[in-house]
């Protein structure tokens, strides 16, 4: 039986305030192309589903498109939430997604009850475990509350209380950050202060297979057969020079395993760039990808976001780093939520004019204009 695993979606994240829809629903295309491969059997989406616990209108919307898309390949698809999600909202109506063969984790309240599948090699089973913290499995495990005191003892208790039968084979389905080589993180994930969330990899020996969430980075935990797919976009500056992929899983008879990555294409990259504001706006074509700045000019240039606007129309964050900064950072958001419309003409006309600001009287007639509009706006309200 061959899966496809994924993660970390995010649906409806930001970067450095840039929404980033456009490129997630491009994103969720290609994974609904790779899922409706022949050689398909199941789709596995290991947590994070949304970015935040209440997402977006547009977020749901997508993620709801999304999962009716899958379900209409006529396979398996499993969900479980992560640490972004609301348990509650992934798992919403989820006897009826299951009906349509999508089958979602509940809000932890004891080990899960695995999904049975077959295949020519007999029975698969499908273990779905959301996102979990020490204080939720001890409520919902009363009798073994003293045993846990740690993410450890938490996922090892939960595993225990699956009863796993070795004689078949088990697929896991967990959100957590699990260990057993150096783990590659990135500035994009939740992570808990002294590595208290860390769980060992041989909690889940007995699984033929681990789909896991949370790192961002395609990765193995201490097993070929423990795995992170990783986010299918760059979500940081920290993830750069990352070579995002899904990962088809195959599981033949017991003991049979084998993957593949399957790279992404994503509309637009991240990456970084560095140098005076001369050297990085030499080129005239724009460069649509998502750009990291870092100025080194030691007389300030005049209005140098504006410029690299012109030249990076996706640039996210500027810093400059010269003798007297020391590494100031200034962001788009942040750009745009401090200017004042005419702080906006200053810098528009500045730029479309190689730095030549407006003269006393054009500053006056934009004045006028923009008290004009904002009485037309108030009117209209």
């Amino acid at each position: 039986m061959t899966f496809l695993h994924v993660s970390d979606l995010h649906i409806g994240k930001k970067l450095c305030g840039k929404p980033l829809m456009e490129d997630q629903k491009h994103i969720l295309h290609e994974i609904l192309d790779m899922a409706a491969a022949p050689d398909v059997d199941a789709v596995l989406i290991a947590g994070d589903l949304y970015d935040k616990s209440q997402p977006s209108g547009e977020a749901v919307e997508a993620a709801g498109a999304f999962l009716a898309a899958l379900s209409r390949l006529n396979r398996p698809v499993f969900v479980i939430s992560g640490n972004h999600d609301c348990p509650e909202q992934v798992s919403y109506c989820a006897p009826i997604l299951a009906g349509a063969n999508v089958h979602v984790s509940p809000a932890f309240t004891g080990a899960p009850a695995p999904v049975a599948l077959r295949d020519a090699y007999g029975e698969l089973r499908v273990y779905l475990l959301p996102f979990v913290r020490p204080s939720q499995v001890r409520r919902a495990l009363p009798e073994r509350a003293g045993e846990i005191r740690s993410y450890a003892d938490a996922l090892r208790v939960i595993v225990e209380e699956m009863h796993i039968d070795v004689r078949v084979r088990n697929v896991l389905l967990a959100h957590q950050f699990v260990t057993g080589s150096a783990a590659v993180l990135t500035d994009s994930e939740e992570r808990m202060v002294g590595g208290v969330d860390e769980v060992p990899w041989e909690v889940f020996r007995d699984f033929d297979y681990v789909a896991l969430g949370h790192l961002h980075a395609p990765q193995r935990a201490g097993s070929d057969r423990i795995r992170y797919a990783g986010s299918p976009l760059k979500y940081s500056q920290s993830e750069e020079s990352q070579k995002k992929a899904a990962l088809k899983v195959t599981l033949g008879e017991k003991g049979d395993f084998r993957v593949e990555a399957l790279p992404y294409h994503p509309l637009r990259d991240v990456r970084s760039v560095k140098g005076q504001l001369r050297d990085l706006t030499r080129e005239e074509a724009p460069d649509r990808d998502y750009v990291f700045a870092t100025l080194t000019d030691e007389v300030p240039p005049l209005d140098p976001m504006g410029a690299l606007l012109q030249r990076y129309p996706n640039l996210v964050q500027l810093r400059r780093e010269n003798s007297r900064t020391g590494g100031k950072v200034e962001t788009i958001a942040e750009r745009v939520e401090e200017r004042n419309p005419l702080e906006h003409f200053t810098a528009f006309f500045a730029a479309q004019n190689n730095g030549q600001m407006p003269t006393p009287g054009q500053m006056v007639l934009m004045k006028k204009i923009i008290e004009e509009a904002e009485v037309k706006s108030g009117a209209s309200h």
